[in-house]
């Protein structure tokens, strides 16, 4: 397998991330893409699957019909590779660990730990994070932590492959 950069790895993090997107890598070469998720492509009328009744018609904006045939070109490149890894978003708990994570590594002993902690044990824990960390002096720590975690998430799904 072709090992990917690390300045690739940061970009398949900060994408999948802050897109939601979902990587195919091909294993051979080394190449990737990056690409919406089933959920938001079936929102453009765009599936996985061959079918052409989907497909934007003559009355269809130039920009989705660029879109889907894109995004088609896309998925038969992906077809055609052998050796594929998906990578998507990380799970809720996983997110979520990431979080605890910042929490016990990076916030000191005191009072905004202790909040952190009762934000994360309520429900709506990433509201109730996000509003904390956002109204720190600790937010752009966490932004840097996250990319980090995101990073290596990335790794072990590619290492999962080997």
């Amino acid at each position: 397998m072709t090992k990917l950069s690390d300045e690739q790895i940061h970009e398949i993090a900060e994408m999948i991330d802050a897109a939601n997107d979902v990587c195919y890598t091909n294993r051979d070469t080394g190449e990737y893409i990056l690409m919406m998720n089933n959920e938001v492509l079936r929102d453009y009328g765009i599936s996985w699957e061959d079918d052409e009744e989907d497909a934007p018609d003559d009355s269809s904006p130039n920009w989705l019909k660029e879109m889907y045939a894109d995004t088609k070109a896309d998925m038969d490149k992906i077809y055609s590779w052998k050796n594929v890894i998906r990578i998507e978003k990380p799970e809720s708990h996983e997110a979520f660990d990431f979080m605890e994570r910042f929490v016990d590594e990076i916030i000191p002993e005191g009072k905004l730990k202790q909040d952190f902690w009762k934000a994360l044990s309520r429900s709506h824990p990433f509201r109730n994070f996000n509003a904390i960390v956002h109204n720190s002096k600790y937010r752009e720590d966490w932004f840097r932590f996250k990319q980090m975690a995101m990073e290596e998430y990335v790794r072990r799904a590619i290492d999962r492959y080997k």
